[in-house]
């Protein structure tokens, strides 16, 4: 019963964020035409993220939509959407499993499957960019996992935008910010996701699962005194209401970019490999870029007046050790041993389970 009221309600709230921007549902998709048939439909899709439109990964979700309409010589126009201006990252989560929307590039939601979590949220698993280049890869075990997973809900994944390294944005500096074993007296937004819970937890802090929409008025209001996810990119989002931004780099971000099954198997052969080639050329642009990104944001941040606090190598194992001793065991029942086995054998390190 919750979960049908749960879907009512979000179907009238997909409605209606579509009237507001004129959009109107899409009709069902055509089946997929035969390779040797020239393709004749002329499709007018939405590309939908929470991201704030003056952002790097919003403005690569211009450039890939650009891209893929002169590239299938408007057979696919897409139209992005940023700001959130469809609904919170979790609720275009389950638009694009209805198909309500066709793309969108968002956190995974893993509430509908916890395995998920592996191609979004393993903290402290590891901090190398070549590493997220190898496991996210098409081929490689991160994007393979998760597309065994994910098109059972309806969708794929194509590839993703590397939103830089993880940490919180505060409004104060915190009681001992790299000690995991002191309370840290102050409460931040985490995404609604076990292992973010869990993780921030276990570093000292009291947490809430708030919609990413709710959030800036959320810190205004004092409901929280910061916000966890995304990296410099996304604090900059925050930087009228926080002023502290704490580097714990406790995962990489990858934004997915992915495609309702149903809208995928529309497509004629030809323009399903321009699309999936236009996101992999999306994905490389960005990760030859990422690193300078967050740097330039960290920059942007100190220079609006932010403390910039970073952990050292030995405080950043510290905190390491103790979520891998806590929290990782609670994330192998939800994630799956085998996956996570795959994983650590990927990375070249130790099994977790």
């Amino acid at each position: 019963m919750l979960r049908h009221t749960t879907i009512v309600l979000v179907t009238a709230l997909a409605l209606g964020a579509m009237l507001v921007s004129g959009c109107t549902p899409a009709p069902p998709p055509s089946p997929t035409p035969a390779p040797d048939e020239e393709p004749t439909y002329n499709y007018s899709w939405r590309m939908t993220t929470a991201i704030g439109s003056e952002t790097d990964l919003a403005q690569a979700c211009f450039v890939l939509a650009e891209k893929i309409g002169e590239r299938t010589e408007g057979r696919v126009n897409v139209t992005v959407y940023p700001d959130a201006s469809l609904g919170a990252w979790d609720l275009t989560n389950e638009m694009i499993q209805r198909g309500d929307i066709e793309m969108m590039c968002e956190a995974l939601d893993d509430s509908w499957d916890s395995r998920i979590a592996i191609g979004y949220y393993m903290p402290f698993l590891y901090i190398d960019y070549d590493a997220q280049r190898t496991l996210c890869r098409p081929g490689g075990v991160v994007h393979r996992l998760l597309n065994e997973v994910t098109r059972g809900l309806n969708y794929r994944v194509l590839g993703y935008f590397s939103a830089g390294v993880g940490g919180t944005s505060l409004t104060d500096v915190p009681n001992a910010p790299f000690d995991p074993d002191v309370p840290k007296g102050m409460k931040t937004r985490v995404m609604a996701l076990t292992a973010c819970r869990l993780t921030y937890e276990r570093l000292g802090y009291m947490v809430a699962a708030i919609p990413f929409g709710e959030v800036y008025s959320a810190i205004t209001t004092g409901i929280v005194q910061g916000q966890q996810g995304g990296g410099t990119m996304q604090a900059w989002m925050f930087r009228d209401v926080n002023s502290v931004w704490l580097h714990y780099k406790d995962y990489i971000e990858p934004n997915w970019w992915a495609m309702n099954e149903d809208a995928w198997h529309s497509l004629h052969p030809t323009d399903q490999g321009i699309i999936l080639d236009a996101v992999q050329e999306q994905q490389e642009i960005q990760l030859h870029n990422v690193a300078h990104m967050d740097q330039n944001y960290m920059d942007m941040l100190e220079d609006y007046g932010w403390t910039i606090l970073i952990p050292t190598d030995e405080e950043w194992e510290t905190m390491a050790a103790a979520v891998r001793e806590d929290v990782w065991p609670e994330l192998v029942p939800l994630i799956s041993a085998e996956f996570l086995d795959e994983l650590c054998d990927e990375l070249g390190i130790p099994r977790i389970t």
